[in-house]
């Protein structure tokens, strides 16, 4: 059987001398492993189409659960995210957060277009990194289900009050007054700022092709990515060692 798809090479592994398997995101499959033969040949024709990040059209044979690598033919390669070590960290951590969280053989609609809308953000390098991966953690928990509810405050429905808290237990927002008559002993509650605030519903509710456009200063992004790290792996209920690099390279 011939499969026949579009996808980004999210993962890359050696097998042998001149062979590999590629992990490639996609929409209808989610991420396939395929094994790729001869691709780390210099005469091999799918030795571009395969490279880590890069955006291409595939043609599978599959046999059963197993896909082997035909053909390749490459449309987009981000070749800007391997030149800044900080990019290319972030762009391993996001890869690994997709490949954890998309099934193989089961559909992803929007995985894709949401990651080469971020991979092509670190390849343009024209916003800082720490911005790209408080938006991803944040978005990436949307397209996954784990929205947080922050149209309003869950007991008064206030929009925005004086003082506010994010509540990373049952996601969602609590103005001051209304937190007075919660019970907070052991929850997971934080304050936020009406910027933080404005930054994550900014990211929750803006069409993904808008997503990256968010404007935000040093000591927000800053907050904001701790907030969006905390919330993302709370979710998946784990951690990734491409992101304990990426934070160690930035000591």
């Amino acid at each position: 059987m011939l499969v026949t798809v579009e996808g980004i090479v999210i993962g890359r592994r050696s097998v042998g001398e001149t062979s590999c398997f590629i992990d490639v995101l996609t929409d209808e499959y989610g991420v396939i492993e395929a094994t790729a033969h001869g691709v780390k040949k210099l005469t091999s024709k799918n030795a571009g189409s395969t490279a880590l990040f890069t955006y291409s059209k595939f043609c599978f044979s599959k046999t059963g659960t197993r896909y082997t690598l035909n053909s390749a033919e490459p449309k987009y390669n981000f070749l800007g995210i391997s030149g800044d070590i900080e990019y290319l960290s972030l762009a391993a951590y996001f890869a690994d957060v997709m490949k954890y969280s998309s099934a193989s053989e089961q559909e992803a609609d929007g995985h894709l277009r949401f990651m080469a809308i971020t991979l092509y953000e670190l390849d343009k390098k024209r916003r800082p990194p720490e911005l790209i991966k408080a938006v991803f953690e944040m978005y990436v928990s949307v397209l996954l289900g784990f929205a947080p509810d922050l149209r309003a405050c869950r007991e008064c429905a206030d929009y925005e009050s004086d003082k506010m808290y994010f509540d990373y237990d049952d996601p969602g927002i609590i103005c001051g007054d209304c937190i007075k008559e919660q019970t907070v002993s052991g929850s997971d509650i934080i304050p936020i700022t009406a910027d933080i605030l404005y930054a994550l519903r900014y990211i929750v509710y803006s069409p993904v092709d808008r997503i990256y456009k968010l404007e935000a200063g040093a000591d927000v992004i800053s907050e904001l990515s701790g907030i969006t790290e905390k919330y993302l792996l709370k979710q998946l209920d784990r951690s990734f060692k491409s992101l304990d690099y990426y934070k160690s390279i930035k000591l």
